[in-house]
């Protein structure tokens, strides 16, 4: 039985509060966005040149922010930096609403130069996101929750952007900036419910941000962000095929760009929904062949005056992009420390918008000096070789590096539950998956009992199965549990927590599989059919039918590779008034119980040596029958060692 808990699956705490957050203010993103530049391409009487000046301000700060920003989410609590960053922009957006009220220079000038500084912060946003999801989630739940975080994008996409043109018809710029205020204001207030994400080893003050900068990313890395640049400058050309097709082709202006940007988003949609049910199990290929067929939906895309032929062509270029972004993106992360991923995040958003801009480029470049209806057409074609080209590397990487992610050097691989765990001999594996199947043998060797640890955070309690529990000190009276980094357990555990711990009995073998379950429910839902009691000195959850309970305080937290260890110090210790109740024992990956175990009366000293400095057994702490199912009412989500 694993020590540590997984946490949670995409659609549940943390992901659902950073998606309902994320889905607010990217509202608010797309409709002002979409509405600025299509308000200063529309004033401009359809200057193509007005147009790509506004895109390439809007996507040219993205990539200094990639390089220079995002990074910065590798030294800080991913958690307060989305907080400060949504702040930080609702206060950047109302100053924007004063200027534009005062009639302050140029609206468009001012709008577009807004614009352009919050486009600096996306990276910055968009790698704090993505470093936390890789802190709290395993390798093999990072594509699905990528996927959830784009399907979320582009839903917001289709509403915002369909929304924003339309707006502008019946409404004004300055309401727009309200709304915009007003998004993010309640994405962070959505955020302050996220549960924290640990900072890998400790942060900066051991110099680990240091090490990030350092860090040399690994040659498959480098060859997929190759493909990013290389897709990218072909499918970058989508940012500017809506309103040059929709004013200068299908002669529809708004109504066009309004049904183009929904058939384009619904396509991403899709694209999003079906890489997630793909999840990691196919490696790199879906990638490989969705920028294939990216490419053949470019060519499609150069039938302009079809308008069937051009939206479908447009809709499935998204489509497949989401596939490829997501599978590539996914595994680059996994190719590097967690340690990395905001960096790493950076350098993939650099990558896609190097590759935009040099597409947007390109389109200014050419239509200034030929008429608009050949260049564009060669356009796309151009960016249908770049896609293949990207096909080509993408097939190069695997071939060279492999179809699935090793883990990083450096980096200790995920624990499995022991009745799924390899043995040497079954599977090919790397040096450090073979030094953890040492080490998970070695522990299959040893004996131990079965506890549940427990905790209670606003009133929310949570408690997951450990068997890595251990007596440390007598003076001070202290015990030890070991938690997987980025769990829910450990990051409600900080100084001073309150850390309750059952130990189970022979007959609580279901108890022990239940509270290891990641798919268990949270909060007190977890704890239906087993009864509780939240403990007299601390309120942390305590289970009915034990051999015996601890009520500890954290005394302090220390890394130990994938896992902390956390040392609490003892307040209470009450063993069952069942004298001689048969502990549970987990040995050789199974549950067992001992044939005779001992009676030791309540009080006495355990294995010949007095606990000193513990509480008397009995001081305020309830005895085996005694603990009931009422406990605190649950206020959010747990999560699930777990």
């Amino acid at each position: 039985m694993p020590a540590a808990e997984h946490p949670d699956r995409p659609g549940h705490v943390p992901l659902r509060t950073l998606l309902a957050a994320y889905a607010v203010s990217q509202f608010g993103n797309w409709l002002f966005r979409t509405a600025v530049v299509y308000y200063a391409y529309n004033q401009n009487r359809g200057s193509n040149a007005v147009l790509t000046t506004a895109i390439v301000l809007v996507y040219l700060p993205v990539l200094f922010g990639s390089r220079l920003l995002a990074p910065l989410a590798d030294r800080s609590d991913t958690r307060r930096t989305l907080i400060g960053l949504d702040v930080l922009r609702a206060v950047v957006l109302v100053g924007l609403l004063g200027a534009v009220l005062a009639g302050i220079g140029s609206t468009s000038a001012v709008t577009i130069g807004v614009l352009a500084f919050l486009s600096l912060l996306t990276p910055f946003f968009t790698a704090s996101q993505t470093a936390y999801l890789r802190r709290v989630l395993p390798t093999e739940r990072l594509a699905p929750a990528l996927a959830a975080v784009s399907t979320v994008d582009w839903w917001m996409f289709v509403l915002g952007t369909a929304a924003g043109p339309l707006v502008l018809q019946v409404s004004d710029l300055p309401t727009l900036i309200v709304v915009d205020v007003a998004t993010f204001v309640v994405s962070a207030l959505l955020l302050v419910r996220l549960i924290p994400a640990p900072v890998p080893a400790a942060g900066p003050r051991d110099g680990a941000a240091a090490g990030a900068s350092r860090h040399r990313l690994s040659v498959s890395s480098r060859w997929l962000l190759l493909g990013v640049f290389a897709l990218n400058a072909g499918a970058g050309l989508i940012n500017v095929y809506p309103n040059v097709v929709a004013r200068n082709f299908l002669g529809g202006g708004a109504t066009w760009l309004s049904v183009i940007n929904l058939a384009n988003g619904i396509g991403a949609v899709v694209g999003a929904t079906l890489v997630g049910r793909l999840g990691t199990r196919h490696g790199l290929r879906p990638g490989v062949l969705a920028a294939a067929v990216v490419a053949l939906a470019l060519a499609g895309m150069t039938f302009v005056t079809t308008p069937w032929v051009a939206v479908l062509a447009s809709s499935v270029m998204l489509l497949a992009g989401q596939v490829f972004a997501v599978v590539f993106q996914t595994r680059i992360l996994a190719n590097e420390p967690v340690a990395v991923a905001g960096r790493v995040s950076g350098l993939f958003t650099l990558g896609t918008f190097a590759g935009v801009t040099l597409s947007v480029a390109l389109f200014l470049g050419l239509t200034s000096i030929g008429p608009l209806r050949g260049t564009f057409t060669v356009l796309l074609l151009v960016g249908a070789a770049s896609a293949l080209a990207a096909t080509l590397v993408g097939l190069a990487a695997a071939r060279r590096h492999g179809n699935t992610a090793r883990a990083p050097a450096g980096s200790a691989p995920p624990v499995t539950p022991e009745p799924d765990a390899p043995e040497p001999d079954e599977v090919a594996v790397t040096d450090a998956v073979a030094d953890a199947v040492l080490v998970r043998q070695a522990g299959r060797a040893f004996a131990t009992g079965v506890t549940v640890a427990s905790t209670v955070d606003a009133g929310v309690p949570h408690a997951t199965t450990v068997n890595s529990f251990v007596t440390v000190s007598l003076d001070p009276p202290l015990v030890l549990v070991c938690v997987k980094r980025g769990s829910r357990l450990e990051s409600m555990l900080g100084a001073q927590a309150p850390l309750g711990v059952t130990i189970l009995a022979a007959d609580q073998r279901d108890t022990a599989r239940s509270f290891a379950r990641s798919d268990r429910p949270t909060g007190t839902g977890q704890f239906e059919g087993y009864p509780w009691q939240p403990g007299a000195l601390t309120g942390a959850p305590l289970l009915a039918g034990g051999s015996a309970w601890l009520e500890c305080r954290v005394h302090r937290v220390v890394p130990a590779g994938d896992h902390s260890i956390v040392l609490a110090r003892v307040l209470s210790f009450t063993r069952s008034d069942k004298h001689g109740q048969t502990p549970l024992v987990f040995f050789g990956g199974g549950f067992h119980t001992l044939p005779d175990a001992p009676a030791t009366p309540a009080g006495e000293p355990v294995g010949g040596e007095r606990a000193g400095g513990v509480p008397d057994p009995s001081h305020g702490q309830p005895s085996h029958g005694q603990l009931s199912a009422d406990g605190p009412v649950p206020i959010g989500r747990a999560g699930a060692q777990r």
